[in-house]
């Protein structure tokens, strides 16, 4: 089954990411790109928004990833750019693309970096994927992963880990009145701690109850005190997401 991936990409040299870098509000989203052929430099459509357009103007010709550019649409807040991309200073994840059979669904570029999101065959293709991606010079960080017909990671914004251990929770009957099984037993079955899968329990509990019935940024003092009833109340070790 195939899969959805959201990756962020930093350190290798990013198309633009120079000129966000001056402007730091600034994001980027990739409209299009085309190329007459492979040895041609890629031409890119770009909208940018949310920054200092004159700052990011301005570091146009001094930016070693841009061969030529011109904004050929503007708005109150964005504006459209078409970009040749000079290929000697960029790294192309194009040819990782076609070894992997990704399809590149979009891509995000702000200071942070760049969030692309893909389609990928499977897991194998997803891990090869990403040591290509780190074989070229990225950093590569995976924010969530999940089968192409599972909305829930992105509904919920949940992580292929949080998803997977509530599924797992649910179906042992861990969230039942009286519990039927108990964070050792699943520990086990995921081979972590028990701390740390509390804390990706809780993690993911949040994260559905922000988006059912609460908003991130509102207080969540109701949510954590529920939270952390249901999932046992364990603190975790904050990085096992």
């Amino acid at each position: 089954m195939s899969l959805i991936a959201e990756l962020r990409l930093t350190d290798a040299q990013l198309v633009m990411w120079p000129s966000v870098q001056a402007a730091p509000g600034m994001t980027l989203e990739r409209e299009w790109a085309t190329a007459a052929d492979r040895a041609s430099d890629p031409v890119l459509f770009v909208w940018a928004s949310d920054g200092d357009f004159e700052a990011f103007e301005a570091a146009f010709p001094d930016d070693p990833t841009i061969a030529e550019y011109e904004c050929i649409d503007s708005g109150e807040d964005r504006r459209l750019y078409r970009v040749v991309v000079n290929r000697d200073e960029t790294t192309n994840p194009g040819p990782i693309d076609r070894q992997t059979g990704a399809s590149r669904l979009s891509i995000e570029t702000s200071v942070e970096g760049a969030v692309l999101k893909v389609r990928l065959p499977d897991r194998e293709a997803l891990t090869e994927y990403i040591r290509l991606l780190r074989e070229n010079g990225f950093s590569v960080d995976l924010l969530r992963a999940h089968p192409a017909n599972d909305e829930h990671g992105q509904e919920y914004d949940l992580s292929e880990k949080q998803t997977e251990a509530l599924q797992e929770a649910l179906r042992a009957g861990y969230f039942e009145v009286p519990r039927k099984a108990d964070l050792e037993t699943l520990s086990d079955r995921f081979d972590i701690s028990e701390q740390a899968l509390s804390e990706r329990l809780r993690r993911g509990v949040s994260s559905v109850l922000a988006a059912t019935v609460g908003e991130r940024g509102e207080p969540t003092s109701g949510i954590g005190e529920n939270a952390t009833a249901a999932i046992d109340g364990g603190t975790g070790d904050g990085d096992d997401r």
